[in-house]
């Protein structure tokens, strides 16, 4: 029996990137998937290779922005499969400002993207979980532990995200849903190939970053998001779990 047999999982980010093999590796252990994405073309395209592949998914465009997108995403998973058993939130957004140039918008839109759509996807999704004692995945990032210079609205977000998912774990212990938090380092996704950097940095302060000499991949970030929210890691709750070749340590 495949891991995710009879159960629904709703992946945001899933255009592409850690949320592209995130779905598609949850399909092949046979989730349902409910896709959601912005990047309208990019979700669909992922849904058309698990559709190939013999899967089971819905692609929905959605607005991590928007509190009625967020909402609209928890209650099409639930309407189009009957059922919500996992929530994996990967959307999020990345950039490297000077603190001078790091305007309120900017730092709102960070804090809106990368932690305020997790909260109202987690919130929204939790009555149907405790129904089928399901569980969360959030992304944070190696920089919600290990601070970086320039990153300060994008370290801020991911931070809150590990405690407002730690937060979860324990008030849903009780009713049997388990929030963990995956914290990757440096992976090969388009966002990380995008990443934003201002002039006259001090590239000092940005070494160690890849302690293998290499980025990580999004497939191995996947299989650890299949494992967390398997019956397998049943016994892992409120935990970051850090895929980032040893950055961490290095730093």
């Amino acid at each position: 029996m495949k891991l995710f047999e009879n159960k629904v999982a709703l992946v945001t980010g899933a255009a592409s990137g850690m949320g592209k093999s995130t779905a598609l590796r949850l399909a092949a252990e046979g989730a349902k998937v409910l896709l959601g994405d912005i990047n309208e073309a990019g979700n669909q395209a992922t849904a058309a290779e698990i559709d190939a592949a013999g899967g089971v998914c819905k692609a929905m465009t959605f607005n991590a922005m928007d509190e009625a997108s967020c909402k609209a995403l928890v209650q099409g998973a639930v309407d189009t499969f009957g059922q919500l058993d996992v929530v994996v939130n990967v959307a999020g957004i990345a950039g490297f400002y000077h603190l001078h140039e790091l305007t309120t918008d900017v730092f709102n839109r960070f804090m809106a993207v990368n932690l305020t759509s997790t909260f109202i996807i987690c919130r929204e999704a939790m009555p149907h979980l405790k129904k089928t004692k399901g569980n969360i995945v959030n992304f944070a990032s190696l920089n919600s532990k290990t601070m970086t210079a320039y990153q300060t609205a994008y370290c801020a977000s991911k931070a809150a995200v590990s405690a407002i998912t730690k937060c979860m774990a324990q008030e849903f212990e009780a009713d049997g849903v388990r929030a963990n938090v995956v914290c990757p380092g440096g992976i090969e996704t388009p966002l990380v190939a995008s990443i934003r950097f201002p002039e006259n940095i001090n590239r000092r302060l940005l070494a160690n970053l890849m302690p293998l000499g290499r980025k990580g991949k999004p497939e191995e970030v996947a299989s650890l998001v299949a494992f967390l929210a398997s019956d397998e890691a049943s016994y892992i709750n409120g935990e970051d779990i850090f895929v980032d070749g040893g950055g961490r340590s290095a730093l």
